[in-house]
């Protein structure tokens, strides 16, 4: 790739491992410094300065965007953001590429690997808002306005990952649990199965359907799941970061659960999609485990 790439929500937990890799790979960067220009945020940006922050670069990958807040909130950085950025590239004719969500197939059915061409029905808002701007994305290549494409993630672990999160909640609770000795940890119920894949692979993805879309690869769908294409019980998970840190005291699942479990009890994407472009995954479950008890990169 001729050119930086442009990483959006660089400073984020995915957009960190995007930068890492683009760095590993010797690929120049560019991030966006929207507050030095006198804006709030990445939404604030207007068609000049789009155009000037896209100049030269080699592509974009979108790592922004927000997984809670108001429905307004999740439109403006899940829908107008993207939609804007996909028109600041169709205007610079270089390719992008998208972190889209598993959250917007909603519920399927046990045992199910879920497919790119699945009628998607998310059930909250952040995977509505999700599925409007993969639906933008779409509209735009059919339009023949740009090369994108949007990468439908399940559950992202490693390094740095939020404490909002239950990986990172169950980490800080186990951690402070072995340093202080106690006997037990509360968690709710952890018999929803999820479709774990490592960070370090999901950004890695990015970049090679990024080289994918600068290629022109004809085959190349505008949707691909990635993922690890395995459910696991979440508890795994919480065993699993306890038996890293050593801690060797019960694990109850007696507190009140997350609703998502209950609505969403089955996550396993289909790879076919993924596979068929060449890309395969570098980093096991347990990899992804150990990553994610480090120390958080800088930003």
């Amino acid at each position: 790739m001729t050119g930086p790439v442009v990483v959006l929500g660089a400073g984020g937990f995915l957009g960190r491992h995007v930068v890492a890799a683009l760095r590993g790979a010797g690929q120049a960067v560019r991030v966006p410094s929207p507050h030095a220009a006198g804006r709030p945020d990445l939404t604030g940006l207007d068609r000049a300065a789009w155009d000037d922050l896209l100049r030269g670069s080699g592509g974009v990958i979108n790592a922004a965007g927000r997984t809670a807040g108001s429905e307004q909130e999740l439109e403006a950085a899940n829908v107008h953001l993207l939609s804007a950025a996909l028109s600041a590239a169709g205007r610079a004719g270089v390719p992008l590429v998208t972190f889209a969500s598993a959250a917007e197939y909603g519920r399927t059915e046990d045992g199910h690997a879920a497919h790119e061409t699945d009628e998607a029905r998310p059930l909250a808002p952040y995977g509505q808002s999700k599925l409007r701007g993969t639906q933008a994305l779409q509209r735009a290549v059919q339009e023949g306005q740009v090369r994108a494409a949007a990468l439908r993630l399940t559950n992202p672990l490693g390094e740095g990952i939020g404490e909002g999160t239950l990986p990172g909640r169950a980490a800080r609770e186990l951690r402070q649990a072995t340093r202080l000795g106690l006997e037990s940890v509360r968690f709710g119920p952890l018999g929803a199965r999820r479709d774990f894949v490592d960070a370090r692979d999901a950004a890695r993805a990015a970049l090679h359907l990024l080289a994918q879309l600068h290629a022109e690869v004809p085959t190349l769908p505008d949707v691909i799941n990635v993922g690890s294409g395995e459910a696991r019980p979440v508890r795994d998970l919480v065993t699993g970061l306890a038996a890293q840190l050593g801690y060797h005291g019960e694990l109850l699942e007696d507190a009140p659960g997350s609703p998502r479990s209950g609505d969403v009890p089955y996550q396993r994407a289909d790879l076919t999609r993924l596979h068929a472009s060449g890309f395969r995954a570098r980093h096991s479950f347990g990899d992804s485990l150990r990553a994610l008890l480090q120390e958080p990169m800088p930003a």
